[in-house]
Order: structure tokens, then C-alpha cells, then sequence
């Protein structure tokens, strides 16, 4: 599927770069290629590439670390080369604001972003995104993330985190943005300037976002309805059957029967509980395997036989889906 997500998600981990406060960045593909290997991006173009060393964005990307350990970072870009980026490992938690154009992200669950809402996503082990960014985008929002809960420094607040994962291992929530915050958060965007009074304000702006964020999960968690522990259980023994078992072939019928559940019922109550559908949690595990067994040499045609592809064809086009790569450039 091509997709498009807030250039944020990916241009957060090209931060690093030292800008200077008015003239816009250039980002060149080696630019975000060196600094993706550090934080496991993976960096293509779309199209004809007539330059070695093609110019990929124009604009403002600005990141701060706050005391407590979570990362802001306010972006501004206009894309002048169409590309494609590929996440290999998610956050704990990230928060996605977009103020200015459109944005859909897709991982688990598929979500589109329009000015003035936000997005709130967590993962335990979970995949990273990919994304497809087509040029002459503009495209305007901020990013919040936690790498790892356990780096927080308030011990309440990983408490709450570490609860929510243990509900679900991967769950995406998308919110409104309340009117009297998206003025502070405009100006933050369009921030140039650096210091020890903007910084405080990015903190509380961050500490905003995240109590805002939060409190959309804590919403839907106490309107949704609970799972007992039997059927808690029972979902466990499917999920742990699709990890263990990822080359066999699986029907929702038979998975079913081995949840002691009707199909939709083990439909409904898998994405309740893990964020994700059933078939779209097995295409997951075996993408990773697959890209783990490449990553050893193994020859493409054995890696699609071995996760449970009959045709070689048919693995290459899922893996490309996956990755925005063929499954030839990750050997």
C-alpha cells in the first residue's frame, strides 16, 4: 500500500544536524541515510534518480530533549524528491500532531490525520512504520516520543505506560487537539529560536501533549468492553500458536476453533486486546522473520517457503508492501 505519513515520524532522527535559525535545511539522501543507520531508518528514493546525491527536503526540523526523557520535535518541510522511509523499530509511545496538510500512517492499524488532530501510539516490541512521501508536499506537526519507559523520570507516569502496554502490545488512539492549545502549538512549529525560555516552553507544551494524549487512551479504555481472563488466556494460546507456527497455513476458521470462539468473536476480541487483526499480526511475524533470515544470507526463494509463502512472487510483492524495499536489498 503507498502511504503517506507526517514527514515527523521519520525526520525526528535526522534532528542532530546543527541549523542554522532562518535559512531552511537542505537534506540531502546522504544526509538522511547517515544519520538513519544510527537510529535504523532506511532511506530510498521514488522515481529516477538523475543526481548522485540528490537534494530530498527543504525546511526547518528542530528537536529537544526534556528532564523527563521524552523527545519534541517541531518539523516544517516541503519535500522537493519523492521517498520512501522505513522504521525498523518503534518507540515506546509517540504522540503525532499535524497542524498543516495530510498525513495516514500505517503500521498495525491504518489512521488519517487532518490539521488540528493528533494521534497517540504505543508499542511494546512492537513494528516500526513505513512510509511513502510523495514531492511538493508541505507538510507542518510536531512529534513526541518516549524511546523506552524505562529511561522516564517520573516513575508514575511509566507506571501508567507500562499498564497500557500490558493491555495491548501495539495500540494506535487518534484525538482532537483542544482549540485553546493549537495557537501555542502553531508557534512552536514556527519556532527559530533557541534558549532557556523556549525551552521551558517546549516542556510544558510537551507535557500538554501528553497529558492530552493520555487522557484520549484512558477515554476509549473506560468505554470499551473488558475481556475476562478465559478469554485473555485464550488469545494468548492464538497468538503464541501465529509466533510459533508462522509458515503453516492459517484460516480465521481454524484459529477460531482454537480459541474456543466463533470467527467473529476471535476477530473482535484480537484487536481488542493486541491493537491489531489477527491476519495483520501473522503478515507482521512473518515480515520480521523474514527480513531477520535474509539479513543471514538466506536465498529469498527459501525465506517465502519457510513463512508460509508457496510462490516466491507473492513474498517479494508482501515484503515490498512492508518494507517500501525488495526483499534483495535487505540481503
Amino acid at each position: 500500500m503507498i502511504i503517506n505519513v507526517i514527514i515527523c515520524i521519520f525526520a525526528a532522527r535526522v534532528t542532530p544536524m546543527v541549523q542554522p535559525l532562518h535559512a531552511p535545511c537542505l537534506y540531502s539522501l546522504d544526509d538522511l541515510r547517515q544519520l538513519g543507520r544510527r537510529h535504523h531508518v532506511h532511506y530510498s528514493l521514488i522515481g529516477p534518480q538523475h543526481e548522485d546525491n540528490p537534494c530530498v527536503m527543504r525546511g526547518y526540523i528542530n528537536e529537544q530533549q526534556t528532564r523527563l526523557g521524552m523527545t519534541l520535535v517541531s518539523s516544517e518541510v516541503h519535500t522537493l524528491h519523492g521517498y520512501q522511509a522505513q522504521s525498523f523499530t518503534a518507540p515506546s509511545l509517540t504522540m503525532i500532531v499535524l497542524l498543516e496538510g495530510q498525513a495516514q500512517l500505517d503500521g498495525t492499524t491504518s489512521t488519517t490525520l487532518t490539521p488540528g488532530q493528533g494521534v497517540t501510539l504505543l508499542s511494546q516490541d512492537g513494528p516500526g512504520q513505513s512510509a511513502r512521501h510523495h514531492a511538493h508536499h508541505h507538510l507542518r506537526g510536531l512529534n513526541l516520543s518516549i524511546a523506552d519507559i524505562d529511561d522516564l523520570a517520573d516513575e508514575q507516569l511509566a507506571d501508567l505506560l507500562r499498564a497500557s502496554l500490558r493491555q495491548r502490545r501495539v495500540y494506535t488512539q487518534r484525538w482532537s487537539v483542544p482549540a485553546d492549545l493549537q495557537p501555542a502549538l502553531q508557534a512552536l512549529a514556527g519556532e527559530r529560536s533557541h534558549g532557556c525560555l523556549q525551552r521551558l516552553l517546549h516542556e510544558g507544551l510537551a507535557l500538554q501533549l501528553l497529558a492530552h494524549g493520555l487522557n484520549a487512551i484512558d477515554a476509549d479504555e473506560r468505554h470499551a468492553p473488558s475481556l475476562n481472563p478465559r478469554d485473555r488466556s485464550l488469545l494468548e494460546r492464538v497468538r503464541d500458536y501465529l509466533h510459533q507456527e508462522p509458515g503453516a497455513e492459517h484460516s480465521l476458521h481454524q484459529l477460531a476453533q482454537l480459541a474456543c470462539m466463533s470467527p467473529s468473536s476471535l476477530r473482535q476480541k484480537f484487536q481488542q486486546a493486541y491493537g491489531v487483526s489477527v491476519m495483520a499480526y501473522l503478515r507482521q511475524r512473518r515480515m520480521e522473520l523474514a527480513r531477520q533470515y535474509l539479513g543471514q544470507g538466506w536465498r529469498v526463494q527459501d525465506v517465502a517457503h519457510y513463512v508460509g509463502y508457496r510462490h516466491a512472487s507473492n513474498f517479494a510483492t508482501a515484503y515490498r508492501q512492508h518494507f517500501g524495499v525488495a526483499p534483495r536489498e535487505s540481503i
